[in-house]
């Protein structure tokens, strides 16, 4: 993109806690320096980006930065979508201000400093994106994700989090793994991986285009954003106990060597399970099985 394109900064001034919100006049005041007109657009609730290719013309711009979690990109990238535009035609740059700001985890430590250091240089990479389409009450939608989607055990975790556990940060993560260990598993899945059925019971999923989810957790460790496949990590028939044993090394990566635990690569995936599972994209929780979904290799322009 040219830097005659103008840039829009997007805010979601909820996201840690009110951290999206700190210091944004100073921020934008910054990329002007750099990029010229820069346009500011603050999220008044949750789900508001999801409208902004309704809203906004977006025709003018050529650069969107955003500041929040891991769910502000998302939404921002399916509002794009969802207006009609295609993503090729912009270039993303996030700026951390979430709980777990997983997805830059792969590239960066995940400051405001290292991030807009990235965005400055204007260094682009082409980063894959998954496609997929769920079950809601109102009906099948379709949503993208570039960070993960998980499905059961770690929705229920996220779902959790979300709803007592926030406001202990990242750690928040952690003590909702814990608490669900009581719960055990109970269901029946069946996936199918580029034509290959599997069936798996009592078991999570987690299907990855990145390494990293929940502050830190390095969930699908052989995992690239910009190769064109999805890493399918399934936690089989596993017991309370072996979730304690893999929890404590989901954070080296190490996990993926326990029994328990397998590796799958996909470029298409559909998913049914009985009963249904909740699932999550990108720290969103979304709907529920069945699930089908696509990899879109090299769709997105990143600032990194």
């Amino acid at each position: 993109m040219t830097r005659e394109k103008r840039s829009l900064l997007v805010i979601n001034p909820a996201a840690g806690h009110g951290k999206g919100r700190k210091g944004t006049d100073s921020l934008a005041a910054r990329l002007r320096s750099i990029f010229g007109a820069v346009d500011v657009f603050e999220s008044k609730f949750g789900g508001h980006l999801l409208n902004i290719g309704k809203e906004m013309d977006l025709e003018p711009y050529g650069r969107i930065l955003t500041v929040g979690g891991d769910g502000t990109p998302f939404e921002l990238i399916n509002g794009i979508v969802l207006g009609g535009l295609s993503l090729e035609r912009f270039d993303i740059g996030m700026i951390p201000a979430g709980t777990g700001n997983s997805f830059l985890r792969d590239f960066m430590t995940p400051d405001r400093e290292s991030a807009l250091a990235g965005i400055e240089r204007g260094h682009i990479r082409r980063i894959d994106t998954g496609e997929f389409s769920f079950n809601t009450p109102d009906g099948t939608r379709r949503r993208r994700f570039i960070n993960i989607l998980g499905i059961g055990l770690i929705a229920d975790i996220l779902k959790l989090t979300n709803e007592k556990l926030k406001g202990f940060g990242s750690l928040g993560y952690s003590l909702a793994v814990l608490a669900q260990l009581f719960r055990g598993l109970n269901n029946q899945m069946t996936v199918t991986l580029d034509g290959k059925q599997h069936e798996f019971r009592n078991s999570a999923l987690v299907i990855s285009n990145s390494k990293f989810t929940g502050g830190g957790m390095k969930i699908a460790p052989m995992a690239r954003p910009d190769d064109g496949w999805l890493d399918v990590v399934v936690f089989r028939e596993v017991t309370r106990r072996d979730i304690v044993s893999i929890f404590s090394k989901v954070f080296s990566g190490r996990h993926i060597r326990h029994a328990n635990v397998e590796v799958f690569r996909a470029r298409e995936i559909d998913i049914d399970a009985q009963p249904r599972q909740f699932l999550m994209a990108d720290g969103e929780l979304l709907g529920e099985t069945p699930l089908s979904l696509k990899i879109n290799a090299a769709e997105l322009n990143v600032l990194l």
